[in-house]
């Protein structure tokens, strides 16, 4: 378990305020959840921070969804959906241009056209040869 995470989860008193790591700590969440939880509503940060900014969490209000099983079990069905939408979206995506490869990771698929100059009767003209390419 990582040292830091350990820390927090044992605090007999907590801070004032969680940084989003380790409100993702306290609920039972990985870090990148919190964004999502926040953009859903779930969330609500302490004050109007800009977008861009680092958000911070009353640790009591954490504490309070902490120990609220309803809540839990809103905010698991959320990030489940949002998943379920974006994994959607990628197989959608997977006939225009896009491929799944065996590791279930998009890959762009992208078409090269290469132009050989081919020469007939002192004229030169251009055959194009095309290629598909995984990145």
């Amino acid at each position: 378990m990582n040292p830091e995470r350990k820390e927090i989860l044992t605090l007999p008193c907590l801070p004032g305020r969680l940084t989003p790591a380790e409100t993702a700590w306290r609920l039972g969440f990985e870090p990148d959840h919190i964004p999502i939880l926040v953009s859903l509503g779930l969330l609500k940060p302490l004050g109007r921070p800009p977008a861009s900014s680092v958000k911070y969490f009353a640790s009591i209000e954490i504490e309070t969804l902490r120990n609220d099983p309803k809540w839990l079990a809103k905010a698991s069905d959320a990030l489940r959906q949002k998943w379920k939408l974006k994994n959607d979206a990628a197989r959608k995506r997977s006939g225009n241009g896009h491929s799944v490869t065996g590791n279930g990771q998009l890959a762009h698929v992208s078409t090269i056209e290469h132009r050989h100059p081919t020469v007939t009767e002192n004229r030169c003209q251009y055959q194009v040869a095309t290629a598909v390419a995984v990145v």
